[in-house]
């Protein structure tokens, strides 16, 4: 099996964090959304993962090798930003042999589900196309199913959709080789979505396609995490799941749970929680801090925040009510 991860996007919308830190490595719940969707690929046993890198690239390369030395992987670079199934064509390149492909796109998404659990019922059906049900699908790609979960029809922001299952990114093919020619195709006929060549092209290309089929499986979960707010509903989900609910006490401080305090964190004087993640090295002094990421080596001290987003090395003192700064900034109020 291989995997293909595309993580080459600038994570324009999490700005000015992303201006020194890619998306991918951007923190949930004590943990880089990167790591996260690697750990849950692991699972799958893979002989490979391809990452298919652009922005700040050094600092992707660095962390895997840093925090993964032992994995089988390799890094293939998207120079020019056209589209989800350009970055897999590219990926894909060197490849000849036939083998099983999942697709996870990592920048911007968390998922919770169990894809292992998911393979068991696919059956005769050539791939699976992962999604949820949301509240507006007019505001997203969405497809149509059969009563036997077989996709019939994929949609791009339908002003009158209809159903309200979104595709979230993540993908199951069982011929790489298939997925391969058709994105080749699409690249030399210069067959694009606006501009761009995407997997969803792939999908509807499944769907029309005699003897070919692909179906639908539902996730528990999907966070698209490239806005502050979604990051912060992503740190909420995933210290519930990982909760004891248990109130804790230390250095004059109370942790209410969900919350995740680094073992390397220094709290003083404090009330944190519930739903905090406080990175290593940060230090928290005589502050209450609800619903908020702070991340590597940032101080807070005499603070009130809330639903709030701390870059690394940045220093906040006084009051304040809701803050979004960027790494290395500073603020201070008297």
């Amino acid at each position: 099996m291989k995997i293909v991860m595309p993580i080459a996007g600038t994570g324009s919308r999490l700005k000015p964090h992303t201006f020194t830190t890619p998306k991918p490595l951007m923190d949930v719940a004590g943990m880089p959304i990167l790591e996260r969707v690697i750990k849950d690929s692991l699972k799958l046993n893979p002989d490979e993962i391809i990452f298919v890198v652009g922005y700040k690239r050094n600092s992707i390369k660095e962390y895997i090798k840093k925090f993964h030395p032992n994995l089988k992987c390799s890094f293939v670079e998207q120079k020019k930003r056209d589209g989800d199934g350009s970055a897999v064509r590219i990926a894909l390149e060197k490849i000849e042999e036939e083998d099983d492909l999942y697709i996870i796109f990592a920048a911007d998404t968390l998922i919770d589900f169990d894809m292992k659990k998911a393979l068991k019922k696919i059956g005769n059906s050539d791939g699976l196309v992962f999604g949820m049900e949301v509240e507006k699908p007019q505001n997203y790609g969405i497809m149509n199913l059969r009563s036997n979960d077989e996709i019939y029809e994929v949609e791009e922001k339908p002003d009158k959709p209809k159903s309200n299952l979104a595709i979230i990114g993540a993908y199951y093919f069982k011929s790489l080789q298939t997925v391969k020619k058709m994105l080749n195709d699409f690249y030399k006929n210069g067959e694009t979505v606006k501009n761009e060549y995407k997997i969803v092209q792939v999908i509807d290309k499944y769907i029309k396609t005699k003897n070919l089929s692909i179906k639908a499986s539902k996730v528990n979960k999907w966070f698209d995490c490239g806005r502050v707010e979604v990051l912060l509903d992503a740190n909420k989900y995933f210290l519930e799941k990982h909760s004891n609910g248990k109130i804790a006490y230390q250095n004059n401080c109370i942790i209410i749970p969900p919350s995740y305090v680094s073992k390397d964190a220094q709290i003083q004087n404090s009330i944190i929680g519930p739903y905090v993640s406080i990175g290593a090295g940060a230090v928290v002094i005589d502050s209450i801090i609800k619903n908020s990421i702070i991340n590597f080596e940032a101080k807070i001290d005499h603070m009130n925040i809330r639903n709030s987003l701390i870059g690394k090395h940045s220093s906040i003192s006084s009051k304040a009510q809701k803050i979004n700064i960027g790494d290395k900034s500073e603020i201070e109020f008297n």
